[in-house]
């Protein structure tokens, strides 16, 4: 009960006593005393009931306005400047302003950073509404930025955001359940009914494995290059989705790296095209096998992720009406993508590789632990006049309904280029 109600309730007896003294014929000395000491506390009750009705409509308007902290937060993060933290690093310098702020903000929610300095995903974004130039390499004042995912917006140029893996915070343990079976739709008839069907499922947890990626600055430019905010941001993150590319598409499992689907594609789910080019027919045909066993109603929820030489095959290949084969696919299939890091190639003549279709939505996966740590070491390289900066980022690859949904087109063959 609120406190005005509560004031309320014994200033509704209180007039129910005084109201039963002034009732009484005759009132008794006793009963004059009781009536002055009931006025005396109403009076003082009206003045905590006005006060009670203040503060709690203080409180009311308080709850209506939304709590704008883990937005400010977000802003904070993609003001964060990477150079000022390079340069305090460098110097021997604590770190100040912001960059000290955000860093010890990621340091209460995710733990202590081990040997480095904790920065947020969003100080690797490149984008023009997400860059801070500067020619001082020093944090500002706080800022205010628009909000955005960031580990979207940090892989989405990546050849695996482009397959359709879909990049996520996670913490702890998490379990990503599988149901394989059971759950059938049924059709009964009047006052009948259908026997459920048993559910299995499995489970799958993905493991913690550290991504590193390494990168020398001279000491020059780190007090001279007016732009290392931007080549910081621009460098790093083509680094880390270098890596995650790699490790989606060719993780062996070993050495400490991820599985990727080159490792967890097998059996029929690989197919040999037997050094045959890559071609809109072959490709619609594999992908309408993919869009059968995933159970799909179209071709759109397909993506394709191949080699830049099977780019150039497919628009070296024309229909008559002067459209490429390229043109073709991707009116049928919008999620195409080509890139060095999706497969290794083998063979000189003819060159070999590898492709793979899928249907990615919510079943291709890169949980990511935490927030990177960066590590500037003005040490190893002293003698050479520059840094080593080292990222790490806490990552994994997990991939859901390999049987269904998705295939490997391995010894697909470049084309002959005419002279």
């Amino acid at each position: 009960m609120l406190k005005s109600q509560e004031i309320q309730l014994e200033q509704s007896k209180r007039r129910e006593r005084m109201a039963e003294i002034q009732k009484a014929e005759t009132v008794s000395d006793e009963g004059r005393t009781e009536l002055r000491s009931l006025t005396d506390a109403y009076q003082g009750a009206e003045i905590e009931l006005r006060a009670a009705i203040v503060l709690e409509d203080a409180e009311r308007a308080k709850i209506k306005v939304a709590d704008k902290s883990e937005t400010d937060f977000s802003r904070e993060c993609r003001s964060f400047s990477l150079s000022a933290v390079v340069g305090a690093m460098e110097s021997g310098k604590a770190l100040a302003g912001r960059e000290a702020e955000v860093s010890a903000e990621l340091e209460q929610r995710h733990g202590k950073a081990q040997r480095g300095v904790m920065f947020p995903f969003e100080a690797l974004e490149t984008r023009d509404d997400a860059t801070i130039p500067t020619t001082t390499g020093s944090g500002g004042d706080l800022a205010s930025r628009p909000t955005m995912q960031a580990l979207e917006r940090l892989f989405e140029r990546s050849a695996a955001a482009k397959f359709g893996v879909k990049a996520l915070q996670v913490t702890g343990k998490p379990r990503f359940p599988e149901m394989t079976a059971g759950a059938s739709a049924s059709w009964v008839g009047e006052g009948e009914g259908a026997d459920a069907a048993a559910i299995t499922t499995t489970v799958k947890e993905p493991s913690i494995h550290t991504l590193t990626a390494r990168y020398l600055l001279s000491r020059q430019a780190v007090r001279e290059n007016s732009a290392l905010e931007i080549t910081l941001r621009r460098d790093l993150s083509e680094l880390l989705r270098e890596g995650m590319d790699l490790a989606f598409f060719q993780g062996t499992g070993t050495g400490n790296q991820p599985s990727g689907l080159n490792t967890l594609l097998t059996g029929g789910q690989v197919i040999d095209l037997e050094a045959a080019v890559i071609s809109y027919p072959t490709l619609i045909r594999k992908c309408t096998d993919v869009m059968s066993s995933a159970k799909l109603n179209d071709l759109s929820g397909v993506k394709v992720a191949g080699l830049p030489f099977m780019l150039g095959d497919l628009l070296a290949q024309s229909f008559g009406d002067g459209a490429t084969q390229l043109d073709m696919l991707k009116k049928q299939i919008p999620g195409v993508a080509f890139s060095n890091q999706v497969a290794t190639t083998s063979g000189s003549a003819p060159v070999l590789g590898s492709m793979y279709l899928g249907v990615t939505d919510n079943v291709a996966f890169a949980p990511t632990w935490g927030a990177p740590e960066l590590i500037v070491d003005p040490y190893s390289e002293s003698k050479t006049g520059k840094l080593a900066l080292t990222i790490f980022s806490f990552t994994d690859i997990l991939v859901q309904r390999l049987s269904t949904h998705f295939l490997k087109l391995e010894n697909v063959a470049q084309g002959e280029v005419a002279a």
